[in-house]
């Protein structure tokens, strides 16, 4: 089941306004109308935007002899609650960071008198870093700004576009931040992006959907017949290309049906969350 493209003029009409990534694809529709370039449009877009976000917050921060970075750790320190105390390990891993990376931040924290970081008291080879007095004020100081600031940017936007587009981006983040996903259906779902490049790489057709990885004994994933390399495609009528529209069609369902690929043969089943 080939993925089709759309059209080269839907893809690539041009908008009333256009901006600078308009610019590259009607280019590319040009040059190399064979090039399937649609993700550009948001993959770029995401890219040129994160850098004028970038160059708007650091301003805020420069004020306060800060940057972006640190804010981040002050944030993060603060979320922890009282004492605002976390060990440098856990503070790594939130912050999605390595330990050389976290360590050069705090060094410049600490000189500043906004973070205290010692020797654990539970782990003799670990480092707890705690938010000073002055860190705390200053992230009360900061906070309130930085936010007004973040919600300036989004002033094109409506209110229910904010939230639209936030749903979208939430709905994408967590096919990268959940690599495996445990459905209370009994199976573990690989997500989609993971999905196309495991099933290509047996030579099966390039179709979105979970893969399934996993399915537990005795569960109604097993009892409704669902196997592990079974590629999940569809939720009743809704495409299904993350857990997150997944996990909302089984939210207080009595039962669903899902579409389902083995190998290249298509199935349906219907299940009942329960």
């Amino acid at each position: 089941m080939p993925r089709e493209s759309p059209p080269a003029d839907r893809r690539h009409a041009s908008p009333a306004v256009p901006d600078s990534v308009d610019e590259i694809l009607a280019e590319w529709a040009a040059e190399r109308p064979d090039l399937p370039v649609t993700p550009i449009a948001v993959v770029t877009r995401l890219n040129r935007l994160r850098t004028r976000f970038d160059e708007e917050l650091a301003t805020v921060f420069a004020r306060f002899d800060l940057s972006s970075a640190d804010f981040t750790v002050i944030a993060a320190l603060r979320r922890a609650g009282v004492p605002y105390t976390l060990p440098q390990s856990v503070l790594m891993n939130r912050l999605g960071l390595t330990s050389g990376t976290v360590s050069v931040r705090l060094t410049r924290l600490v000189k500043k008198g906004i973070v205290d970081r010692r020797p654990s008291p539970e782990d003799a080879r670990g480092i707890v870093v705690t938010l000073t007095e002055r860190g705390t004020a200053l992230f009360d100081e900061i906070a309130p700004i930085h936010l007004a600031n973040e919600e300036l940017l989004l002033s094109a936007l409506t209110t229910t576009e904010q939230q639209h587009l936030a749903a979208l981006l939430h709905k994408l983040l967590v096919g990268f931040e959940h690599q495996r996903s445990t459905s209370p259906l009994g199976m573990t779902l690989a997500p989609a992006h993971l999905a196309r490049r495991m099933r290509s790489a047996v030579g099966l057709p390039d179709t979105p959907g979970l893969l399934i990885t996993d399915v537990a004994p005795h569960s109604r994933a097993d009892a409704a017949g669902l196997r592990p390399g079974d590629l999940l495609t569809s939720v009743g009528d809704t495409e299904l290309r993350s857990c997150v529209t997944l996990a909302e069609a089984l939210a207080g369902a009595s039962d669903v049906t899902i579409s389902y690929l083995r190998g290249t043969h298509e199935h349906r089943t219907r299940l009942t969350p329960g």
